[in-house]
């Protein structure tokens, strides 16, 4: 098992992992604003904590977005510094999908249901998108894109085809959840660098790694733009 740094900062949590052949380790704190103060003394604590050090390491992994954009520009400078300094690779992973990953380890969600994390993306829109998972899967998978939308348009109804677990803040929406009135929800819901590190796992066996260079944070709204304006040329054709 490949030892990997995993650093989460795409919301107000800021969280660190480090995956080893022993298990995964993790420091949370739910600190908003305060990542550039939290995360490098929290990446050093955990390291000394494990006896580790940066050439230890066969990877640093991060999460690329979508989500705050000061929170994930800390992140990615920060892994970027340490990867480069050390020679590492990088691999990036999707906020939403470390959310539903998150939301199948603390059992909130189960084999029967689809996990719709959403964040509020501010200016009356939202992310989301759609996971599911079987109980001999190790990591969800998605069922739709990465999708920004104001949120009476979000989650397209075509895909909804079980119960749904609504988690994250972009639910705090009253019209998300006049919506949806059965959905399980939990606005109050935060990706963790725990499962940014089990979900990199399978990337890095994949050899899914990027140069420090490389990384870049996803911006899901100018590429939701973009698909839009294609589908609607596409129409009059």
């Amino acid at each position: 098992m490949p030892h990997i740094l995993a650093i989460d900062t795409a919301t107000d949590a800021c969280s660190v992992a480090i995956q080893t052949p022993s298990g995964v380790y993790q420091t949370l704190s739910a600190s908003p604003r305060k990542h550039t103060q939290c995360l490098l003394p929290a990446v050093k604590s955990l390291l000394a904590e494990h006896q580790l050090c940066l050439a230890q390491l066969d990877a640093i992994a991060f999460t690329v977005g979508p989500g705050s954009f000061t929170g994930l520009r800390i992140g990615i400078s920060v892994a970027q510094g340490l990867a480069y300094g050390a020679d590492l690779p990088l691999i990036p992973v999707s906020t939403l999908q470390t959310m539903a990953q998150t939301a199948v380890r603390l059992e909130i969600a189960s084999p029967s249901q689809q996990i719709v994390p959403i964040i509020d993306a501010r200016m009356n829109e939202v992310y989301w998108s759609a996971y599911a998972y079987k109980g001999d899967q190790k990591n969800v998978q998605s069922i739709t894109e990465e999708w920004i939308d104001h949120p009476e348009k979000a989650i397209d109804p075509s895909i909804v085809t079980a119960e749904i677990v609504g988690i994250g803040s972009g639910w705090a929406y009253t019209s998300l959840q006049h919506r949806f009135p059965d959905a399980a929800i939990t606005v109050d819901f935060y990706p963790q660098a725990y499962d940014v590190a089990i979900l990199a796992e399978q990337k890095y066996q994949q050899q899914q790694t990027l140069s420090p260079l490389e990384a870049k944070p996803t911006y899901i709204r100018d590429e939701t733009s973009w698909k839009k304006r294609q589908r609607i040329r596409q129409s009059f054709v």
